[in-house]
């Protein structure tokens, strides 16, 4: 394992974990309930991530010291936890950080391509840019369906709707 895939790993755990913390903020002072939904999953996959890339960067033997900027931190955790912010500010200003899919998991595609010796690590890797596409996937199409205009969405699902049907 090459010392650039071991502070890779430790930059991502730190990311991870400074993004789940960002989007508890988030969680907090969200009023549509659909969205808060999203995020509370998005917020427990980050955290995940974080928890398992530690937990395999001490496999290797290798410390946790990678930190997010304190001021930077701070800053997103204040913005994304505010109510003063609209939800939709939030949602352009995460979506316009990644333009698209490949945007999201081509750091994590380019390290994974370098791990020749360690399958452990590079499959973890490769799932953790899954659930990093997943998530961004998720936020666009919850954006695009806020944008739509009203009339236009679907209806909701009425108890009657939920009950069994015979067979």
């Amino acid at each position: 394992m090459t010392e650039r895939v071991v502070r890779f790993l430790d930059d991502l755990r730190a990311a991870e974990s400074a993004a789940a913390e960002v989007v508890a903020a988030w969680i907090a002072v969200c009023p549509l309930a659909g969205l808060r939904g999203g995020l509370r999953t998005i917020a427990a996959r980050e955290g995940m991530h974080a928890e398992v890339l530690a937990e395999r960067l001490r496999e290797l033997g290798a410390p946790c010291t990678a930190a997010v900027a304190e001021d930077v931190h701070a800053a997103a955790v204040a913005h994304f936890g505010s109510s003063a912010v609209p939800d939709d500010e939030k949602l352009v200003l995460v979506l316009r950080r990644y333009p698209d899919d490949a945007a999201v998991t081509r750091p994590i595609a380019t390290v994974v391509a370098e791990i020749d010796d360690d399958p452990e690590t590079r499959e973890l890797l490769r799932l953790v840019a899954q659930g990093e596409g997943s998530t961004f996937a998720w936020l666009r199409a919850y954006h695009a369906g806020l944008a739509r205009p009203r009339g236009t969405a679907r209806p909701a699902l009425r108890r009657r709707d939920l009950r069994a049907t015979p067979r």
